[in-house]
């Protein structure tokens, strides 16, 4: 891949603001990720069925919330800083 901010990442050269939005854009993505995902086990027609969702929703909600709410505090992100990103 060849984009500036993966170019960044690798080298551990991301400006703050440029990591602060990204990690507020990727929350939110993980946000609305868990709902669709939720929905799908929800509607899903046995027990067996829904296992695999409800453990991959445990993955992503486990250790994945709290690295960005590290994250968030590690750079100053605010509740009101998160409401106030537009999304892109």
């Amino acid at each position: 891949v060849g984009h500036p901010f993966t170019d960044q990442l690798a080298d551990a050269t991301v400006d703050r603001a440029a990591m602060r939005r990204y990690l507020i854009q990727d929350h939110r993505f993980i946000d609305a990720f868990v709902v669709l995902l939720a929905s799908a086990v929800a509607r899903m027609r046995c027990l067996e069925d829904r296992v695999p969702g409800c453990q991959f929703l445990a993955l992503i909600t486990g250790k994945e919330n709290t690295y960005f709410e590290r994250s968030f505090t590690a750079l100053g992100v605010s509740a009101a800083d998160r409401a106030s990103v537009p999304d892109e």
